[in-house]
């Protein structure tokens, strides 16, 4: 059986050559740039950069040179994640991208979301090393419903790129919850619960883990994600998430 990565790389090289490459956001000429992104489009995208959390990475209201800036939330209750990042803000394009791939199964959007979260990982994490990429998992009724789980594909494409190891079987959400979105963190925390846990636990044990999410407001999910597989043995826990809900409120900083 052919390896579902390779034809993935002959899906790509031969819609290359019958559709003429363009904007996945706009739908403009992306001007032979090397990205499914045009120059106008990729301004419109705004990063999630300092001032954040050294360790959660959700943005701070106040900045300062210090060597260590961590949030209050951080400082009074640490997470279960050694580090966590988030590449761009839930906004515009990025928004109608994620929400067409995500809930009307429009694969063509994977393309610039996996684009996004491989840039993301590189600015993060290029000089870091893990063991394995650890896609967030969906509970198994509404992965019949959708037909797929948009993490993973993204998760393929972020694994093929920098050569790690995409385990997509060992995390799996053993409870369906009710969507986080209109919650409060504290109503977030307690629906997520206990919700995820590690299926042979053998497989994470001592490993430098990757958890990959794509859409994240307050970080109750990864956390939760991260909670079962630091559990489970993990020597070192990173979160990467490709987009933060633009309405999150700055954490507070406290130094």
């Amino acid at each position: 059986m052919i390896n579902r990565d390779i034809l993935s790389m002959i899906f790509d090289s031969v819609s290359s050559v019958i559709f003429p490459e363009v904007c996945y956001f706009c739908g403009a000429g992306s001007y032979g740039t090397g990205s499914v992104i045009c120059p106008e489009c990729r301004d419109s995208v705004r990063l999630v950069s300092q001032p954040f959390c050294d360790l959660c990475g959700l943005p701070l209201d106040t900045f300062d040179d210090c060597h260590s800036l961590l949030c209050g939330r951080c400082l009074a209750s640490p997470p279960p994640f050694d580090k966590a990042r988030y590449g761009v803000y839930y906004e515009q394009s990025v928004r109608a991208a994620i929400t067409r791939l995500k809930f009307n199964s429009s694969l063509f959007n994977i393309r610039p979301v996996a684009e996004l979260l491989i840039e993301a990982y590189k600015t993060h994490y290029s000089n870091e090393t893990f063991d394995t990429i650890v896609p967030v998992p969906v509970h198994r009724k509404r992965l019949v419903g959708r037909g797929f789980n948009q993490v993973i594909t993204i998760s393929e494409r972020l694994s093929r790129e920098i050569g790690i190891v995409l385990d997509r079987t060992s995390l799996a959400k053993s409870r369906d919850t009710e969507p986080q979105v209109g919650l409060s963190r504290a109503r977030r925390l307690v629906n997520l619960k206990n919700a995820f846990q590690v299926c042979g636990p053998a497989r994470i044990a001592n490993k430098r883990v990757l958890i990959v999410d794509d859409v994240s407001t307050t970080g109750a999910t990864v956390s939760e994600a991260a909670k079962a597989v630091r559990k489970a043995g993990a020597s070192y826990v990173a979160v990467m998430v490709v987009a933060l809900r633009s309405k999150t409120q700055p954490a507070k900083l406290d130094i």
